[in-house]
Order: structure tokens, then sequence, then C-alpha cells
């Protein structure tokens, strides 16, 4: 879901650096650009119950998987013991076949984001799976601009696009449920995973082309509450959460990080974007028709 996290070694283990700062960090520029800047501690306000809660959760959201691989110090074992125990969960509520079908298609969208990663000379984990939230994988160092940056965010959904359409030619040539069920979530999760706000990918794709486009992604989970009852909850704690990023992306509209990127390639990227959205759009349309006719 999120490759933002820099907080786990990279490949090939290592010793564990400090843990994420207790505060939290809404500027999406990274601290190794030479555009990023340190803004004034805030005053401590007191947030009352809910602030205290939503602060908590998003510990949890951020911080879990750090926790997770401090436990067990080998990012690979925390891989496939996060793997395991995610398996075991969604197994239990919803079988194990839809288990496989989900993991598999959280594990290639995640590794588009670590090939990426690569392919730009730094280091990422393997994906780290967080029961119920997803999986995210992390790395010491970021990119110094938003286009590259925006190239790691829009890898994943790529990957994840690839990995459900060919889930969903095996079904044609099968009829093997299981891959229409795989081709089905990953349609789902790389559609949401789009929408431009706070941690989602399509925050960093279309974080150089405009902040006006994060506050469409506002507009985007309205919608979605609308239609998802089941995911609402989950929509609406992103959008909160998405608050902070938003107002700092405004703040840093003419900061060089993203006013430098090319016009060029702020087109191709929301090209790119609204390419990616129609296409996951009809394909999640053809998948849900296929499902109802095995309800009829």
């Amino acid at each position: 879901m999120s490759q933002t996290d820099p907080f786990l070694p990279g490949q090939g283990g290592g010793e564990l650096p400090p843990p994420p700062p207790a505060y939290p960090v809404t500027s999406d520029i990274p601290p190794d650009s030479s555009y990023h800047y340190s803004p004034a501690p805030a005053r401590k306000t007191n947030r009352g119950v809910t602030g205290g809660l939503l602060a908590a959760l998003a510990a949890v959201v951020t911080k879990g998987g750090y926790l997770l691989a401090l436990l067990f110090k080998i990012p690979a074992a925390a891989t496939l013991i996060s793997l395991v125990i995610s398996f075991g969960g969604y197994a239990v509520f919803y079988g194990p076949w839809f288990a496989v079908a989900l993991l598999t298609m959280l594990f290639v969208h995640e590794m588009g984001h670590v090939v990426e990663i690569r392919r730009q000379g730094m280091h990422a984990t393997a994906p780290i799976f967080i029961p119920f939230l997803g999986a995210a994988i992390f790395q010491r160092s970021h990119p110094t601009d938003a286009l590259k940056q925006a190239q790691i965010g829009i890898a994943g959904p790529i990957a994840g696009t690839i990995g459900a359409t060919a889930a969903f030619a095996l079904y044609g040539s099968t009829h093997n449920e299981i891959f229409l069920l795989a081709a089905w979530l990953g349609f789902f999760l790389n559609l949401i995973n789009l929408i431009p706000v706070w941690q989602l990918d399509g925050a960093w794709i279309l974080a150089p082309v405009s902040p006006w486009l994060q506050v469409a992604g506002f507009a985007m989970i309205a919608a979605g509450v609308l239609f998802l009852h089941a995911a609402s909850v989950l929509l609406i704690i992103v959008a909160v959460l998405g608050i902070p990023t938003l107002i700092q992306r405004f703040r840093d509209s003419n900061n060089p990080y993203y006013t430098s990127v090319p016009v060029r390639a702020r087109w191709a990227l929301g090209a790119a974007w609204l390419a990616l959205v129609i296409y996951l759009g009809v394909a999640l349309l053809q998948a849900t028709n296929l499902f109802a006719t095995f309800a009829r």
C-alpha cells in the first residue's frame, strides 16, 4: 500500500535504525531531499478523546510494520511470519482461498514498488503484511524529488493491474472461480489505492501535478463512502488522517521539490493515473458482473 516508511533496513538486513518519531510527519517531502525543511515544533494542545484515538490509530498504521520487523530483527523473517499471520486471520473470517487470492494481489502490488525503488538505486525490504490493513515496504532512503517518488508510487498499481489482469485471463481459460476472485480483489484494491489522499499511491503519483487533485481525492472518498458501505469506516479514517497532509501540500506548493518537475512529466503522470483508473474501473465492473451470474 505504502512505500514511504523509511524506518527498516534495506535488503540484506543490518542494524535497525531508531523508531519513527512520535509526532505526525505531514510533509510529503522526505528529509533526504535538499528541498526539505523542518517546521517549528507544534504547540501541545488537548485534542480530547477523539483526537487521541485518531493519533493512536495513525501511530498503529505507520509504526505497525516497524514494530513487527523490530520483533523479528530479520526483514525476510518478518515478511514470512507476517504472511503466515495475515493468512490465518483472513482464512478464519473469509476462507483459505480468499486469503491466498488477497495476499497474492497485495504481494504483486508491493513488489512493483520494490522493483522501482531498487531500479532507482535504493534499498527496500520485501513486503511486510499487516493483518486487515494490507501490506507495506520499508526503505532507508527516499527519492530527492517528487517525480522519482511518483514513479515509485505508480509502479505498485501498474504491477497490481498486470497481476489482476493475468488472474482474469486465467479465469477466462480455466473458469476457476479462484482466479476471478483474485482478479476482482486486484482490480478493487488497486483502484482504491489510486485515490489521491494521504498515504495512498494516488497521492504520491499526483503530488507533482497539482495539490487540488488531492482535494478531488476527498470527493472520491465521499463518493466511495456512499457506495462502498463495507469499506466506509476505513475510507473515512483515511480521509481524516489525510487532512494534515493536504494542508501541508498546499503550503509546499511553491517548493522546488514539486515545481522542478517538468510540465511534460506532470501531464504524463496525470494521463497514466487516469488511464489506470479507467481500465481498473471497467475491469472491476466486468468482474463484478461475472460474479453476479453465479448468484442467479
